[in-house]
């Protein structure tokens, strides 16, 4: 309560006549944000312990530790309507309470993910590099092998499965497995321009020829890991999440690899390429 300029701080107490036994304790009414009166019994155990033998603190300030255990919810969801509930209490101070554990773990977990994400994605792009010797063959790969991750995240979606550390992984190995698919690609563009054909004709032709050896290793890496997707075998719900991401992966990169990849070489091609034009002065 504000008086003046000084904060009084108030705590309401119940009768300690009442509180005599532990049964009185489950029997105390509580009145919910309804209205309705309930007991304590009904939303919450009531068990004795120990008092507290040591107090924690941390830079200076009492430390106590909240923990729930989640039972049919995901972790993201439920920290997401934990926040949404405090943030509707404006008695709490900003700075008061603070989210560590499970949470703290997986927050700092997809941080070290995302730049494992982009370091696989740059030593991708500079192995492509040395390869072809050229910018435009790395960038057309490495375009179609970002947009595989659309087809974890369509996989992850239809499966109802929930974006964790292992989902994040089989992304991660998706853009590195997926990739070859535009290599196949490319390179025999390469090949076939070197032969005097012209560029759209290469593309043509690689395409035609590189869609079979595409859909077989494409196919065979995900029906090798649908054993896993289905939760089959020891440890497999623990490893399905990385399983599905790969799953996904590969199925939509078969077609942008044959598709997205070629369209953004040819652009980038025909860029390159287009003449400059120049103001000729006719002679008198």
């Amino acid at each position: 309560m504000l008086e003046g300029d000084r904060v009084v701080s108030i705590r309401v107490l119940v009768d300690k006549h009442r509180l005599g036994t532990l049964a009185a304790i489950r029997d105390l009414p509580i009145r919910t944000p309804t209205g309705v009166i309930v007991k304590l019994s009904q939303v919450a155990d009531a068990v004795e312990e120990p008092g507290q033998i040591e107090l924690r603190r941390e830079d200076l300030r009492q430390l106590v530790g909240v923990t729930a255990r989640l039972e049919g919810r995901d972790l993201g969801g439920a920290m997401a309507e934990i926040r949404a509930k405090l943030a509707e209490d404006k008695s709490l101070p900003p700075g008061v309470v603070e989210f560590g554990g499970l949470y703290q773990q997986q927050q700092e977990s997809f941080s070290n993910l995302l730049f494992v994400l982009a370091m696989a994605i740059f030593l991708v792009f500079t192995v492509l590099l040395i390869e072809f010797r050229s910018f435009y063959e790395p960038v057309a790969i490495v375009f179609g092998a970002v947009l595989a991750l659309f087809g974890t995240v369509l996989a992850l979606w239809l499966t109802h499965t929930t974006l964790n550390i292992v989902s994040f992984l089989g992304a991660i190995i998706g853009v590195g497995i997926v990739a070859k698919n535009g290599i196949l690609m490319l390179d025999f563009v390469g090949h076939l321009r070197a032969e005097g054909l012209d560029l759209e004709e290469a593309i043509v032709r690689s395409g035609h020829r590189r869609l079979r050896p595409v859909l077989m290793t494409s196919l065979a890496a995900a029906l090798g890991m649908l054993p896993l997707a289905w939760g089959i075998g020891s440890g497999a719900a623990m490893l399905k999440p990385l399983a599905i991401a790969v799953i996904g992966a590969l199925c939509i990169s078969m077609v942008f690899s044959l598709i997205a990849t070629p369209t953004v070489y040819y652009l980038m091609q025909r860029l390159s390429a287009k003449p400059v034009l120049q103001k000729l002065t006719p002679h008198e």
